[in-house]
């Protein structure tokens, strides 16, 4: 009898140790990329690699990552995180991030606290062999991952009147708008499942299905229906053309979703699971997803513009190595961005103590002031910002590198300049710190920033 149960006992020992081993098994994958559904407290096994998620403050997971604990933020548009694993994974999606969308369907993918991505240790998460950039370099397209479409940005939908997070991620092809120019490739080879041309517009949507992985489908929106030059059942390998950008009045530009399905998603609801697929995206066009630091020595920045004016480049969004700008937040805020309005060819981003009021977004800063943050050489840099409100009054209080500009309180839709200051930069990063009205009566309003290295 000893000896029976010393025999099951071992058998019982040894299955939990091969368990523990071997692989979780993803929900789905796509290229080298795992996707994972984790509460807290759950763990998954990766590589031998044991990856638990600890909690949750707003977009915030805090994870244990082997003998690592890291906390990361859900990705709109930032880049894996390598532990000293060499695992590179990011949190795709979060439930405090689901909670912003009107249409939980975007999100549909989420069925715990977390989505995580992971790939093997020291593994691209696509493979360059089998992928492709969407957009074609023959015209001499570039690509800065700055525009304000990002996955899962908290944005206003002007035809719902209401916020929503955006499915997908728009690229700015206002130069190619109706030419044939910047044209769009298919990502991997893969098949045309339909093709949906809008009756009232030039725009058409079409639908790829992946040949290697099955459930997983790619949205190219906001073609111009002219220049397709695919038909449905079409077999296309990757790099193969598809048709160039349309939009509408104010942008040319694409609107891109990879998405995994059961079935195959009609127009209606093509937008529904969508996969976290910007640290793709920007692999394929860097050759990594590792960020590179960009600074500057001069430059001319611009904050909630008309879409007319300066495209889909609000800079209203979270400070990025790779693009070198950005604000500066805390986990507090957990749309990760400012509002910016406009007015005509104008525009701003609009600070107060509680943003975003009125919507799933509303949070307080903590702190009286907002931080925007250059990156840049040390040195002396002149700089001068353009304040104010185009549709509130406003009161802001200026300061770059703990150099005070102006105090300004501007009437309603009024924008003046501060005064130029000289300022010295010695940790490469020129500040630019505002602070808000100290009796939270009028908002602070920011529109433009422009400074040059002096010596």
């Amino acid at each position: 009898m000893k000896c029976l149960f010393s025999i099951g006992f071992a058998i019982v020992l040894l299955s939990f140790s091969f368990s523990v081993a071997g692989q979780t098994q993803p929900d789905f994958k796509w290229g080298n990329s795992a996707y994972f559904n984790l509460s807290i407290g759950e763990s998954i096994w990766c590589d031998s690699t044991e990856i638990k998620l600890l909690r949750i403050e707003n977009r915030y997971n805090t994870l244990k990552v082997g003998h690592d604990t890291l906390c990361l933020k859900a990705s709109g548009r930032s880049l894996p995180h390598a532990s000293s694993t060499g695992l590179p994974f990011f949190v795709a999606d979060n439930k405090n991030l689901k909670a912003l969308s009107v249409d939980s369907t975007i999100h549909g993918l989420l069925k715990e606290d977390v989505l995580l991505c992971v790939a093997g240790a020291n593994k691209s998460l696509l493979e360059k062999q089998q992928f492709v950039f969407p957009v074609n370099f023959s015209h001499g397209f570039t690509w800065g991952g700055d525009e304000d479409a990002y996955m899962y940005s908290f944005l206003y939908d002007s035809k719902k009147q209401s916020y929503e997070t955006f499915p997908g991620i728009g690229i700015d092809l206002d130069d190619a708008k109706g030419l044939e120019k910047h044209w769009l490739v298919a990502l991997e080879n893969s098949t045309v499942v339909w093709i949906d041309k809008q009756a009232e517009d030039r725009a058409a949507c079409v639908l790829l299905a992946s040949e290697s992985y099955s459930g997983i489908y790619y949205v190219y929106d906001n073609l111009y229906d002219k220049n397709l030059e695919v038909k449905k059942g079409q077999n296309l390998t990757r790099g193969e053309l598809i048709g160039t950008a349309w939009g509408d009045a104010d942008w040319g530009h694409v609107h891109l979703a990879v998405v995994y399905s059961d079935t195959i998603p009609s127009y209606k609801n093509r937008f529904a699971n969508c996969i976290n697929f910007f640290p793709q995206l920007y692999e394929l066009y860097y050759g990594h997803i590792y960020n590179t630091t960009k600074s500057y020595s001069k430059g001319q920045i611009s904050f909630g513009k008309a879409i007319s004016a300066a495209g889909a480049e609000k800079n209203n969004d979270a400070f990025e190595e790779y693009l070198g700008k950005g604000w500066i937040w805390g986990s507090w805020n957990v749309a990760d961005k400012l509002a910016s309005v406009s007015k005509r060819e104008e525009g701003n981003v609009r600070m107060e103590k509680q943003i975003f009021s009125g919507t799933p977004a509303q949070c307080v800063n903590p702190r009286d002031y907002f931080d925007y943050e250059i990156n840049v050489k040390n040195g002396v840099y002149r700089i001068r910002a353009k304040v104010g409100d185009v549709d509130r009054e406003s009161w802001q209080k200026i300061e770059y590198e703990g150099v005070m500009a102006n105090t300004l309180s501007l009437a309603r839709g009024v924008q003046e300049w501060t005064d130029e200051r000289i300022v010295k930069v010695e940790d490469r990063k020129l500040t630019v710190r505002i602070y808000i009205d100290p009796k939270h009566q009028k908002v602070a309003g920011l529109s433009e920033i422009v400074f040059q290295m002096a010596y």
